[in-house]
Formats: structure tokens, sequence, C-alpha cells
């Protein structure tokens, strides 16, 4: 008998034997209730360019739409990761965006690992567009002290709209790298 074939036998012989207990009777799933998450079905992870993992993760919902001139709520869902880390996250705005309230939140060293600490932050748009706003949250521990920047997009109102762009098309059109680009110069045969 050839190694190839003693080695299928083999492996059929474990295989056939890995499970010979008596399948047991099914039972009803449980009814003890789940402790429900408080955070909002509308929560969604911010986006972080960090690979390494770190001491606190964020979450945001916008509570209403986006439109210029009116005050924006954001639930922000700071989630400690280290029961031992003081967090100190800090939001920035960008041009077009206001903060109003709630720019800087404390989660203290003993918060719950994994429980998520809400906060709310009051922004106002002051046009369409789209928008990012930065969160920074400081986390220090006995150990180590870190910095993570998460990004929060806000689109309000229309976005940018085909008709806001076209502008910008027109003039890059008619500038010198298109005048040059449309003369003909005569060949030399």
């Amino acid at each position: 008998m050839s190694y190839r074939v003693a080695g299928w036998l083999l492996a059929l012989g474990m295989l056939g034997a890995c499970d010979r207990a008596p399948v047991a009777p099914a039972r009803a799933p449980a009814t003890k209730a789940q402790p429900q998450s408080p955070l909002s079905s509308d929560m969604v992870s911010a986006v972080t360019g960090s690979k390494s993992a770190a001491a606190v993760d964020l979450k945001f919902a916008l509570l209403s739409r986006p439109e210029p001139g009116r005050p924006l709520e954001i639930d922000l869902a700071v989630i400690p990761l280290d029961a031992a880390a003081t967090i100190r996250v800090i939001v920035q705005n960008t041009d077009g965006i206001e903060i109003t309230h709630g720019q800087e939140m404390v989660v203290p060293a003993g918060a719950e690992a994994g429980v998520p600490v809400i906060h709310r932050l009051t922004v106002v748009p002051a046009r369409d567009g789209i928008f990012s706003l930065s969160a920074v949250a400081l986390v220090d521990t006995d150990k180590s002290s870190v910095t993570r920047t998460f990004a929060i997009p806000v689109i309000v109102g229309e976005g940018v709209t085909p008709a806001a762009l076209a502008p910008d098309a027109a003039a890059n059109a008619s500038g010198p790298a298109a005048k040059a680009a449309n003369q003909t110069t005569p060949r030399a045969d």
C-alpha cells in the first residue's frame, strides 16, 4: 500500500471518530432578556485613521437633518475600553460650521469599560456643504498617554451640488493650461 493511500485511510478514520456522542435533544432558547445597549440605533462609528488599538472608541448620531443657520445637536458616545484610563475629548470645527455647546468632555478614570458615556454637542452650520468635525481623544493611563483623532462628517443641506462645482470647472477650462492645450503648433515635416 502506498503512503498516499495510507494517509487517506488514516484521515478518513480520524474524521469518522471525531464525535460519536449522542445528540442531545434540542431545547427551547432561553427567554432571559439580554441587556439592551444604551446606544441609539442611529449611532455610527466615527472614522479614525489609526490602526492601533486605543483605550477609547467613539460613535455619533445627528439628531436632526443639518440645515444652514439652524442649530444641530449631535450625540457623541465615548466608549472607554480601559477602566483605568482618563479620557478627555475635544471637538474641533472647520470653516463653515461653528460649535456653540459641548466642545469638551472628560470621562474620569474608573468609568466602566465598554459602557458608553453620552455627551451632547451643538453646532451651527453656516452654509450648504460637506464638513468634518474632528474629535481628539486624549487617553491617559498609569502606563501611557495616547491621542486618537476621529472624524465626524456632516453633510449640510444639499451638500455640494454640480452647479456649485461648475464655476470652478469653467474657470479652469479658460485658464492658461487650457489655452495652451487648445493651441496647435505647425508640424515640420
